[in-house]
């Protein structure tokens, strides 16, 4: 039997009480004569739901092993909420590699997204609530991620692994998946991201807060802010659409953003940044948009 440190505890009372909570509206409705649960009850229970499967989620990426969640989260479904000093059954233990290597797809998704960011507001006009809603949802998986690797405290090497795809730069990588894809496949992936629930997915980052991981702890896991990495993507981007298919570039070789990169940026409508507040989920995206970058500009 071990016992779950400070961080995994928060993530497993907020799994257990978010199950509690689910179970008991359900309760208070069919002891009040509902044969079927009121629509807002139902609502009420689908965020709770969305909300506790993202804690569930940063708590496998942070260690927690599965058995303590399902353990958790059945517990609350029972009636009980989190009790401190809560008995857990079985080894804490959680291959290191496994998490990396959980936390590299983790973040090579939210290089995608950046990648979406770019290429979609070049094909077609937005307006800019809808760029606002992508952005907030952007912003909240890149404090989700840093927090994550904080948690892992990932070294220097580590935090190279899980950011590289392959001899390029990721944005490269990016621009060259994105290069093929039609209208409808970016704008099913444009909607898939930016209708993503904006306050399930802040869940586990108010978690993560409140164990005491700050905007600065994560800014510093960041190689570059969420404006930055689509500020890249829309470089390479803008790059790939002057090379032809069937020219072979040497990858080694600066590009030159020019005039045409500040006008892909400026169609992005990704320039502006505001000022992160507490309760917005853009929190340390000043912080990190003010760190000199970590690595090179993306790659032709």
């Amino acid at each position: 039997m071990d016992t779950p440190t400070p961080l995994q505890a928060r993530l497993l009372k907020a799994v257990q009480n978010l199950a509690y909570d689910s179970q008991q509206l359900l309760e208070r409705a069919h002891n009040a004569g509902h044969t079927n649960p009121p629509p807002e009850v139902v609502e009420q229970v689908r965020i709770g739901q969305r909300s506790r499967e993202q804690c569930e989620t940063v708590a496998l990426a942070v260690g927690v092993p599965k058995a303590w969640i399902d353990y958790a989260r059945a517990a609350g479904e029972r009636g009980s909420r989190w009790q401190p000093g809560q008995v857990l059954l079985g080894s804490g233990h959680v291959e290191r590699h496994a998490l990396i290597t959980a936390l590299r797809r983790e973040i090579h998704g939210l290089q995608d997204m950046a990648g979406v960011g770019a290429a979609y507001p070049r094909r077609v006009g937005l307006e800019g609530d809808a760029v606002a809603r992508f952005r907030r949802v952007m912003g909240m998986t890149w404090q989700r991620l840093g927090a994550v690797s904080h948690a892992l405290g990932l070294s220097q090497e580590e935090r190279h692994q899980v950011w590289q795809r392959g001899y390029r730069h990721w944005a490269t990588t990016v621009a060259d998946q994105l290069r093929g894809q039609a209208d409808h496949q970016l704008a099913q992936r444009w909607s898939q991201l930016a209708g993503a629930d904006f306050t399930a997915a802040a869940m586990p980052v108010m978690v993560l807060q409140a164990a005491g991981i700050t905007p600065d702890d994560i800014a510093t896991q960041m190689p570059d802010s969420p404006d930055r990495m689509v500020e890249h993507a829309a470089a390479a981007l803008t790059t790939a659409d002057r090379i032809p298919t069937a020219l072979i570039v040497d990858p080694d070789r600066d590009p030159d953003p020019a005039a045409d990169i500040t006008a892909a940026i400026d169609a992005a409508g990704l320039t502006d940044t505001p000022r992160a507040r507490p309760d917005s989920g853009e929190d340390a995206l000043d912080a990190a948009g003010s760190r000199q970058e970590l690595g090179p500009g993306p790659e032709p």
